[in-house]
């Protein structure tokens, strides 16, 4: 599941106006669908050409499959309000929240369309924080350099961030292999952390977009092209792209965080998309307007909670801001990247506690501000807000109740199987790699693991990020400041 390198020479020429017009004049019908929002990559999300019969059907199946299950997950939950006439508060309190939430996450999705491609070309800019990456960021680089995009509107910018092996070698032999004004390589000498290291690529671009690479992920070759098609709008300010697990095959737990990862892009952020505002666009890959990012430059860069510096949640909290400001937020499906997900549960539960201190400083925050600044996001973001604070104690509760009264937690072991089964249906609906049932079984191992929340919020103060060592501040790491 990697992405193939290449790069031609686009046809298209420089601007937006003139970029519109030839787009017309080659495919007439592109501009129509364009101007309906029916794009080829909307028509393919479902029902991509080539498909078999065999594979059209199960498809159509599987989908219609999602509308069943979603359809007994609310005549389940009714039954239960009713018939407990609410005897536990607090289980028919969660029921109704997380039943609404999860249902309106289908609705709102099947709404969805990514941005027609209308031609669009501004001048981009990647940039690539990299600390001890030496084996990936070659790699990175290269898929980087090759996308399909004008040269002439496209620069690299690679950033080093005090790394203690070869990262920076690495990064100075990539880039010599391409001409000089290409790829510019920046090292901070020390380690500055993750931020410092974007917030230097910021500054060294005068690029209208801003496109950040994780140092171990590749974008596929069109998908900046896709993914810049949605600053068409001059509303939006952040855009993310979708992000697939490169070594998804390697074991059981590579194999639930791409069924995760798919779900939270195609369902979640696309049902986020749909009302301008998706909470976080994936540092993985995602594209900012940088005008929207320098008025929040300072603050972002500086951003302080609980007297602390803020050291991870960067791409979460860049989005906040922004959407704080009343930029429009968005998902398009159809620029895709890869990336490496921990194999290991040790490092995976450290990733999960990091995103978790992250959902804790800026949950709140973000529901804070979107009752004004996006207010038809509000209801969405309270319920999913309540359900991950809930979910910890529900589960305990649960798990304690054939203890405390002898009776198996029938009505929520249904509902978690409903929610399970079209989690994974609407994996398959959309997708044939045979991990289908994997977004079954991984919505049971997230459940499972909802409890380190509330370690989370414990050590929200605690900066490091536990899946590397961290130098930051440390006058050991190398000093060389460079620019090729």
């Amino acid at each position: 599941m990697t992405a193939q390198l290449g790069h031609r020479e686009p046809t298209l020429q420089d601007g937006r106006a003139r970029a519109d017009l030839r787009t017309a004049e080659l495919d007439p019908a592109r501009d129509t669908r364009a101007r309906r929002g029916l794009t080829r990559a909307e028509q393919a999300r479902l029902l991509p050409p080539g498909l078999s019969v065999h594979e059209r059907w199960t498809r159509v199946g599987a989908a219609a499959m999602v509308v069943l299950v979603c359809a007994l997950l609310l005549v389940v939950a009714f039954t239960y309000l009713v018939t407990e006439r609410w005897g536990n508060t607090l289980m028919g309190f969660y029921t109704l929240v997380v039943t609404t939430y999860v249902l309106s996450r289908f609705v709102l999705a099947a709404g969805y369309r990514p941005p027609p491609d209308l031609g669009h070309e501004p001048t981009v800019a990647i940039v690539v924080p990299a600390f001890n990456e030496s084996k990936a960021v070659r790699r990175t680089i290269e898929a980087c350099i090759g996308v399909d995009y004008d040269p002439e509107r496209l620069q690299l910018i690679v950033v080093n961030d005090g790394s203690t092996d070869d990262t920076w070698q690495q990064m100075v032999q990539a880039a010599a292999a391409y001409p000089q004004d290409r790829i510019r390589c920046l090292d901070l000498g020390a380690n500055q952390g993750k931020r410092a290291a974007m917030a230097a690529g910021i500054r060294a671009t005068d690029a209208e977009i801003l496109v950040f690479v994780d140092s171990d992920s590749m974008p596929a070759p069109e998908a900046i092209r896709q993914l810049v098609q949605g600053f068409a709008d001059p509303l939006v300010g952040a855009i993310s792209g979708v992000t697939h697990v490169r070594n998804a095959t390697k074991n059981t737990l590579t194999r639930m965080q791409m069924a995760r990862y798919f779900v939270s892009f195609h369902l979640l952020k696309a049902a986020e998309s749909v009302v301008g505002a998706v909470a976080c666009c994936s540092g993985c890959f995602a594209a900012y307007r940088t005008s929207a990012v320098r008025e929040v430059l300072p603050e972002w860069e500086r951003q302080r909670f609980l007297g602390v510096e803020c050291t991870y949640g960067d791409d979460r909290a860049l989005t906040n801001m922004l959407l704080r400001r009343r930029w429009l937020t968005i998902f398009d499906s159809s620029a895709e990247a890869w990336t490496d997900a921990p194999e290991g549960y040790r490092q995976f539960f450290r990733q999960q506690l990091r995103w978790k201190k992250s959902w804790g400083r800026e949950g709140p925050i973000l529901l804070g501000h979107i009752w004004r600044t996006r207010f038809r996001a509000f209801p969405f973001v309270l319920m999913g807000t309540i359900s991950a604070i809930l979910s910890p104690i529900v589960l305990l509760l649960n798990l304690a109740q054939p203890a405390i009264s002898g009776q198996l937690p029938l009505v929520y072991l249904l509902g978690l199987f409903l929610v399970s089964m079209a989690y994974a249906l609407f994996y398959r609906a959309l997708r044939d790699d045979g991990l289908w049932s994997y977004a079954c079984l991984g919505t049971y191992f997230y459940i499972a693991c909802s409890p380190q929340l509330w370690w989370a919020l414990i050590r929200i103060r605690d900066g490091s990020w536990g899946t590397r060592p961290s130098l930051v501040g440390s006058t050991s790491a190398r000093t060389r400041d460079g620019a090729e």
